[in-house]
């Protein structure tokens, strides 16, 4: 277990800074190079092993365009001012921009203002779970010998010259510019990033302005992001991306949901054109419940490209799952896992798991963490703490129930963590617990109808309202 989950050695540390960060568990398997730079005590390893730099490698081998053209330090960070209509991939990763980050993550001396405009939902994470994405990502990588031994010769060579180089292929481009196309309706993702929750707040009414503030402001930010990506030069942006394939090591594809959009297909069928595909691993972020659509089958591009993997948005397991994640079929699911662990896709095609921790998931978030460490199938997995709407964060459960939940997640501090922050000041669970019941009440009599009290019954004793359903 503990070689899928490092998180569970997440052990407070006093003196981290900022949180409890444990990065023991980092740089665990060196290079011959590593090795050598154990005993250097201004390595890049040694420096974000003992936390005297606040380290991320994001900035040094990462590119990632929104939805609606804004680059980012990474998918979590916040928007920088610069856009793909004006400035060239190229130019963005060698813009003042990322190379002040970059200059901070390396040398404390030279302030913390731009890791405090960019990266401040790492910042906050750390601090209240003792974990966040860069550490998740620091522990994989850096135990990732060869690919750490280019990050570090990169990163010295930034260090020296302060100019940052394609050429040890170590940079992942992050796509999610090409559209909000999904299948789903999860009930914690933002309206603007899925086809099907704009359609279920248009065509049913299902949504919270409680929770997700007007739906006037939602729809006009719906809007914006359709604009916006009616903006986007798709073709210029494709050719720049072909334009960097013999530098790319690989390229992560975001939705909406990827697996059903033909543009990425199109897209991954220009980029084997290059004849670098060889070289570069392809990364869906998916919720595996397609591996495409009609003739657009993406298992066609596992045998050219160097790897894939097909990161799952699992949160449940069984009919949790298909709870939290409305529209998906759990055995379906299953099926996905099992092919893409066959012999047929050995040694080319991965699950990971990445997972959204919410004051729903977490009844059941055992499960998944036991389903992930005893499949075969499923190479790693991950997970965050819900950041928005914060009225579904796991500390907005009821008090018995968090003391209840804590020792259940003995060894995983981070959701113990969560669990035990006091309550959202401004949230109110009845008016979650409303929003839930009110997409039950739109699902009944469909093949996807389930209802909160059945699959959590353990929630029925908070509801104070009048549940329509005998359960």
């Amino acid at each position: 277990m503990d070689k899928i989950f490092k998180d569970k050695k997440m052990a407070a540390v006093s003196n981290s800074m900022p949180g409890n960060v444990d990065t023991s568990d980092w740089f665990t398997s060196l290079s011959e190079r590593g090795l050598d730079r154990r005993e250097d005590p201004r390595s890049i390893m040694n420096r974000a092993k003992s936390k005297e730099s606040w380290f991320c490698m994001h900035p040094f081998a990462e590119m990632f365009i929104e939805l609606d053209g804004s680059y980012k330090a990474c998918c979590l960070a916040n928007k920088s001012g610069h856009h793909i209509a004006t400035t060239s991939i190229k130019d963005w990763m060698q813009s003042d921009n990322l190379n002040k980050l970059r200059e901070q993550m390396l040398d404390p001396s030279k302030g913390t203002d731009a890791i405090k405009k960019n990266c401040s939902r790492c910042v906050d994470d750390e601090n209240r779970y003792g974990k966040s994405r860069r550490t998740h990502h620091m522990w994989r990588e850096s135990n990732s010998k060869d690919r750490w031994d280019r990050i570090e010769r990169n990163v010295r060579m930034f260090e020296k010259t302060g100019v940052w180089d394609f050429d040890e292929r170590i940079m992942q481009i992050q796509l999610k510019s090409f559209g909000i196309e999904c299948n789903l309706d999860c009930h914690m993702c933002n309206h603007d990033s899925s086809t099907m929750r704009i359609d279920m707040m248009n065509k049913h009414n299902v949504y919270s302005e409680k929770m997700f503030g007007s739906m006037k402001k939602t729809q006009r930010k719906i809007k914006l992001v359709e604009d916006n990506l009616n903006k986007i030069d798709k073709k210029s942006v494709v050719e720049q991306i072909k334009e960097l394939a013999p530098y790319l090591n690989s390229i992560k594809i975001i939705g909406g949901e990827p697996l059903i959009m033909k543009r990425y297909f199109d897209f991954l069928n220009e980029i084997l054109k290059t004849g670098h595909a060889e070289h570069i691993t392809v990364k869906f972020q998916t919720n595996l419940t397609k591996l495409g659509e009609g003739d657009h089958k993406f298992l066609k591009f596992v045998p050219h490209f160097k790897q894939t993997s097909f990161t799952a948005s699992i949160d449940g397991v069984g009919k949790t799952a298909e709870y939290v994640r409305r529209r998906s079929i759990w055995s379906e699911i299953e099926d996905n896992i099992d092919l893409l662990a066959s012999e047929k896709f050995k040694g080319k095609a991965y699950v990971d798991v990445n997972s959204v921790v919410t004051c729903f998931s977490v009844l059941r978030f055992d499960e998944v963490i036991k389903y992930c460490s005893e499949n075969p199938g499923i190479r790693s997995a991950g997970w965050l703490m819900i950041e928005r709407p914060k009225s579904l964060r796991a500390n907005n459960l009821p008090k018995k129930l968090k003391d209840q939940l804590i020792p259940k997640y003995e060894g995983w501090p981070d959701i113990q963590a969560a669990l035990r922050m006091p309550e959202e000041p401004d949230n109110d669970f009845q008016d979650t617990l409303n929003y839930m019941l009110q997409q039950d009440k739109a699902y009944e009599g469909t093949k996807w109808e389930s209802h909160l009290f059945d699959t959590f019954p353990e929630l029925k004793e908070y509801y104070k309202g009048s549940y329509p359903k005998n359960s």
